[in-house]
């Protein structure tokens, strides 16, 4: 009888959890790109449209905005799981355009700096979607599959080339 009250307490607060995880998932995934911004926040953008000068040692943020984000997707999809999948996607296909809106106003007004700062932040969210969505289907797999084997071994039964 009591591991029916257990079971019960625990689905009662499996949606809370899960959209805990979720809203976790997709903030770590909407902050982690903000990074490419801390370099001309801290150490100052000079000028105004073309004549805008970009601090020394931006390339190295820029490349940090790549090694954040993903780290973030990877991070969120180990919180999210199955619901990463949707997640990740969902708030880095906003840094996407982002950055793909960055790229055309560089190409526009043509400045080769903000152009490589849109062309990264673009990147940065692919690379840390697939990363990310990656790590949330070999989760979810992992998880379905270990269930099921748990549930085997309870009855007394061992799957196909697992040794207990």
């Amino acid at each position: 009888m009591q591991h029916l009250e257990t079971t019960a307490l625990r689905s009662s607060h499996a949606p809370l959890a899960r959209g805990i995880r979720v809203t976790t998932a997709v903030l770590l995934t909407l902050a982690a790109p903000a990074v490419s911004t801390w370099g001309a926040l801290t150490t100052g953008l000079n000028g105004t449209s073309p004549a805008v000068r970009f601090p020394s040692g931006f390339g190295v943020t820029l490349a940090a905005t790549v090694a954040a984000t993903t780290l973030a997707a990877v991070l969120a999809a180990l919180i999210a799981r199955r619901d990463a999948l949707v997640a990740i996607p969902a708030s880095l296909g906003i840094w996407a355009i982002t950055g793909a809106g960055v790229v055309a106003a560089g190409l526009r007004l043509g400045h080769a700096g903000l152009t490589g700062w849109g062309i990264v932040l673009t990147a940065a969210s692919v690379i840390g979607a697939a990363a990310g969505i990656l790590v949330a289907a070999r989760r979810g797999q992992a998880g379905q599959y270990g269930s099921r084997n748990r549930r085997s071994r309870e009855q007394g039964h061992t799957p196909a080339g697992v040794r207990s």
